[in-house]
This record gives structure tokens, C-alpha cells and sequence, in this order.
């Protein structure tokens, strides 16, 4: 099954260690639930399993009266037996495939990894969600390696089901972990350690809802690759265009010519290639040779027209920030219906720099009357998402086949999206 991500939310794990004389561990749960924790794991290790079922069967009536599933750690048997909505296994304990064999395609399955690979792994074995960490050091789990937020983003990035990040997560860094594109986050001590359980969940709450979601009030979208399916078009422009010159293009020529603007781009051509004509000229051919994708041909990309109507229905302001020149912008958007979700379109040609600096971003801003922070840049770029995020934008790395360097720009994002059609679960 599809686990939703909003139940991974804030997933509170039980730890016994924090039970007292004075409290059963269905008390803590009870308060938890009463404080906004969205999913329950009973973690029990050393218990009997009479013992155990017992308290299982227990803890999930509670947890179905509020509507949060409970899962249950490492003991498939006790998930079967007591009814919970599911199971979670770890790198060393039953393996996810044997473990889907034996609880079948209902229940809720969650697997521990901490590398792209064991994610990717535990995906393709019928895992219905992640476990990630240790993303901070944490007494709980004294074995469990340190994951890096880089890594975590990675691992957010590689697979299509929910990740929660646990482990040494408290109120004190949660916030650290904005941008790593999780859904959720699983913590022990900081709830059940915690004097005002309930109060401490509604803190923990809101903070969790603070690192998934970002909150924006402008938007400043790339064309080419970002809103557009048109990347292809661009691939070999540059070398055919020196080869029209009966000039031999150099072999890295794309590289070159991709972080430049088309005048900065005509520039360089000529004085590399001892171009007779003027710049203006080179420009004017060099979009020749693309017009009519942007007349005719070139598309949204997935999702594109419905996020983009979800961001106006909100409010939020939205401008278009790129090196194609305005007449094929605005061709391209005009025929495909999305022209006026736009206020104002940016040419790196009218701002007289290229995406190696950041004033094509700075003048979007200013336009919205906007400080950086409250703008969120999107790009499929790896230079361009370093720039703007340098410059102290939000920054939403949108995927794309034909960025030759992902990992940069994953590194450079605050949030990373495979398609528009995601990208609502992680802006507000």
C-alpha cells in the first residue's frame, strides 16, 4: 500500500526507558496522541511476547480512536496478531521482501536505511515509507551511523515514497533539517522524555510542519527546463550554430555557453571563433535556429499548469527569470494557456547579465517588492540554483534529464522536486 505522508508527519517511537512508577507507557502514548503525534511505534526489545501482544492490543484500540496507525517494531507476528496498521524492520532484522510476503499488500510496511542504495533497495522490496538516520547523534541507537543532510537529501530525491528523518531530533535542531525534502520525523526522547508530553507534541507539531513546507510569497520561474520541456532544443545549438560558420566547435562548447545569456553567449562566440558579424546579428541567428520549437512544438513540463494555478489561487506573486529571449517566451506561453499566470517576464539579454550573478533574480524581487528570502527561485540548473541560493533566495531544484551535474543542484536547493505534481507537498 501507499502510505500518505501526512501520517509520517510527526511519528512518535516508544521508548520504555522514559516509563516511571508513576505512568504506563499507555499513559505517555494517550498523551501523545492528544498533542498532534500522527503515527505511533511501539518499540519494545526486551518484553515477553504474552506481554507484549497484550500491550499492543492495547496501545492500537487507543490509537484508532484518534484515527493515527500504530506499527509495530521488528515483530511481524505481534503486527498480525494485535491488528496494527503496519510494520517497521531494520537493515538486520526480517527482510523487507519476506516481510511484505508475510503481512501481504495492506498493511503498512516501513524499512530503516541509511545510503541511496538501501533506500532504492527497500522501494523496489515493497517498503511503503522510510526510516532515515541517524541524522543527529543520539543515545537511543548507539550503533546507528550518522547520516548527512546531503546524504538525507539524496536519499529524499532517489525514491517516490515518504522519508522520515530520526534520530537525536530534538526541538533544539529539528530546524536544521529544512531542505533535506523529508516528510516526516520520528522522535523518542523528545517526546517521551519530555515533563508536558502533550504540550511538547503541539511545539513538535508545528515545527515539523515548518521544515516540510515552505511558506513564499513570490515565485521566479525558469523557463527552459523548469517550466518548459525544451532543454533538448538547446543541447547542440551552440555547435551547430559554430558548424553553420564552417568553424569546428569545441567539445565542451555546451558547458561553455550554458551559464551565459544569449548576448554574453554571442560575445564569446565571437571573439572565439572570429566571427565577422556583429553581436546583435549572432543573436538573431542563434534564435532563428530555435524560434519555431517556441511557435510550435515545446510543452509544460508535468504539473506545471495546475501548480501554477494553486500558487495564484494563494496569492502569490510570480515571475518569469530567464536567458531565452521575450519574444519566444512569450510565444511559447501564450499558446500553451500560462502567460497570464505571469506579472512580469525577466530576459538575462534585458538585465544585461547572465545566471552566473544574481541580478536577473535581484530584479524579479524588487518587481514583487519581496526581500529574497520570501521569493522562491525554481530551476533546473546547477549553476543558476548556486547563484540565487548565494544571493540568499529560497531555491526549488526542479528535475530535469538534461542537468549534467543533479547532485550540485540538489546540493543547492532547498527543496528538490522530480515533477510539479509534488512540488505542492512541500511549498505553501
Amino acid at each position: 500500500m501507499k502510505c500518505d505522508k501526512k501520517i509520517m508527519r510527526l511519528y512518535a517511537v516508544t521508548d520504555r526507558a522514559w516509563v516511571t512508577q508513576n505512568e504506563t507507557l499507555y499513559q505517555q502514548v494517550k498523551k501523545a496522541l492528544h498533542g498532534g503525534v500522527t503515527c505511533v511505534q511501539i518499540r519494545e526489545k526486551n518484553m515477553g511476547e504474552d506481554d507484549f501482544l497484550a500491550e499492543a492490543i492495547e496501545i492500537n484500540k487507543l490509537c484508532k480512536e484518534f484515527n493515527v496507525p500504530l506499527i509495530i517494531n521488528d515483530n511481524v507476528d505481534i503486527a498480525l496478531k494485535c491488528g496494527a496498521a503496519g510494520v517497521h524492520v531494520g537493515q538486520s532484522d526480517m527482510k523487507a521482501t519476506d516481510v511484505r510476503a508475510k503481512i501481504g499488500s495492506n498493511m503498512i510496511l516501513g524499512v530503516s536505511a541509511a545510503t541511496v542504495e538501501q533506500a532504492i533497495e527497500a522501494e523496489q522490496a515493497g517498503a511503503d515509507y522510510l526510516g532515515v538516520g541517524a541524522v543527529f547523534s543520539t543515545t537511543t541507537k548507539l550503533d546507528a551511523s550518522a547520516v548527512s543532510h546531503f546524504e538525507l537529501k539524496k536519499i529524499c530525491t532517489s525514491v517516490s515514497i515518504p522519508v522520515v528523518a530520526i534520530g537525536g531530533i530534538s526541538e533544539n535542531n529539528i530546524t536544521e533539517l529544512k531542505g533535506c525534502g523529508i516528510d516526516g520525523v520520528a522522535l523518542v526522547s523528545a517526546i517521551f522524555a519530555s515533563k508536558d508530553i502533550t504540550a511538547a507534541c503541539k511545539r513538535l507539531y508545528n515545527l515539523s510542519e515548518e521544515i516540510v513546507k515552505f511558506k513564499i510569497s513570490g515565485a521566479a520561474f525558469d523557463l527552459d527546463g523548469t517550466l518548459l520541456d525544451s532543454m533538448y532544443l538547446w543541447e547542440n545549438v551552440g555547435a551547430e550554430f559554430v558548424k553553420s560558420k564552417r568553424k569546428i566547435p569545441e567539445e565542451n562548447l555546451r558547458e561553455i555557453l550554458k551559464p551565459l545569456s544569449l548576448h554574453q553567449s554571442a560575445i564569446y562566440l565571437k571573439e572565439k571563433y572570429q566571427l565577422s558579424e556583429s553581436i546583435e546579428q549572432l543573436m538573431s541567428e542563434v534564435n532563428t535556429l530555435v524560434e519555431h520549437y517556441y511557435f510550435d512544438e515545446v510543452t509544460p513540463k508535468d504539473g506545471v499548469c495546475e501548480f501554477l494555478q494553486m500558487l495564484k489561487n494563494k496569492g502569490v506573486k510570480m515571475c518569469v527569470v530567464t536567458a531565452t529571449d521575450k519574444y519566444l517566451v512569450e510565444a511559447a506561453l501564450k499558446r500553451n494557456g500560462i502567460a497570464d499566470f505571469f506579472d512580469k517576464i525577466f530576459t538575462c539579454t534585458e538585465v544585461g547579465f547572465g545566471k552566473d550573478t544574481p541580478h536577473i533574480y535581484n530584479a524579479a524581487a524588487e518587481f514583487m517588492v519581496l526581500a529574497p528570502n520570501k521569493v522562491m527561485v525554481f530551476e533546473d540548473a546547477s549553476h543558476a540554483a548556486e547563484t540565487a541560493k548565494k544571493a540568499g533566495f529560497c531555491v526549488c531544484g526542479v528535475s530535469d534529464k538534461w542537468e549534467s551535474n543533479p547532485d550540485k543542484l540538489i546540493k543547492n536547493s532547498d527543496i528538490y522536486i522530480k515533477s510539479f505534481k509534488e512540488a505542492g507537498d512541500y511549498i505553501d
